[in-house]
């Protein structure tokens, strides 16, 4: 393994040091995923360094295209040992282990890819350490969800930036949730802050469908606020029809369900917006 790591690194121009310093290898496991054609793939990696541990465990329903050597056949023998790999465009995971009754597990050794830091020049983002290479493979980053950001004027990523997107969980699955509503953050900051002030792909798709054209900062302002689709869904039961921005005053203000069905039980029907923060506000 280590003397593959140095042919690449040599090959990309990387000093060979940092490369050695990591030999990235771990353990899998692999059931079947209720998603068609895919399967649910766990890797997981742990290091106890001088600073403290490194941890890194991801399970992720896949297509079994991304798997080169094992079949669903495989999976579901009465015991079969196999070598195989799990290929991504940032490098590929060389795993072995056993497979029997729908249930596989082993281990894993990481092979960077020779041509990823090509590739990611010729899209102007810079080369990757052996350390960013890795992590973009774990994450599963994907060359065609760049290029898709890409040619809809996404600010250009550096490598730090994809490796800090897949850290704060933006998945190519998250981004393609969030283009097929419409959504177009156009930096990786803006996709980290959605992603940190839990801007998710189905509280997007709940805002989007009730208020039509909300914009990526009004998603983090609702998120901010405390306005989740449950909030949002509990007015829309008690015939209110609110704007994004009343949810935020009535959630600032503490109105509740509870609140207007107290109100309600009193013989106060037909109250606006405004009157239920009053008598919020009032202390009644």
């Amino acid at each position: 393994m280590k003397l593959t790591i140095i042919a690449i690194a040599a090959l990309l121009l990387v000093p060979v040091a940092p490369a050695l310093a990591e030999d990235y290898s771990g353990t899998w496991t692999l059931e079947h995923s209720s998603d068609p054609g895919s399967v649910q793939l766990g890797l997981r990696y742990q290091k106890t360094t001088a600073t403290g541990n490194q941890e890194w465990d991801e399970s992720r329903s896949v297509p079994w295209s991304d798997l080169r050597g094992v079949t669903s056949a495989d999976l579901d023998s009465n015991g079969v040992h196999k070598n195989f790999s799990v290929v991504r465009d940032a490098g590929s995971f060389q795993a072995e282990g056993s497979f029997s009754h729908g249930h596989g597990a082993g281990i894993w050794t990481f092979a960077p890819s020779s041509s990823f830091n090509e590739q990611l020049r010729r899209r102007g983002v810079g080369s990757a350490s052996f350390e960013q290479q890795f992590a973009l493979a774990m994450s599963g980053f994907q060359f065609s969800t760049l290029d898709e950001l890409l040619t809809s004027g996404f600010q250009r990523p550096s490598a730090g930036d994809l490796v800090a997107m897949a850290d704060h969980g933006v998945s190519d699955r998250y981004i393609q949730e969030l283009r097929g509503l419409g959504l177009h953050p156009n930096s990786a900051q803006a996709l980290i802050r959605m992603r940190d002030h839990g801007v998710g792909g189905s509280f997007a798709a709940a805002v989007m469908k009730a208020f039509p054209g909300t914009t990526v900062d009004e998603l983090v302002k609702l998120r901010d606020h405390g306005v989740g689709t449950a909030y949002m869904q509990t007015f829309a039961s008690l015939g209110y029809r609110v704007t994004a921005e009343d949810l935020i005053r009535l959630r600032d203000h503490g109105v509740t369900s509870t609140f207007v069905e107290r109100l309600r039980s009193h013989g106060y029907t037909n109250l606006t917006v405004n009157d239920l923060i009053r008598l919020r506000d009032s202390g009644f």
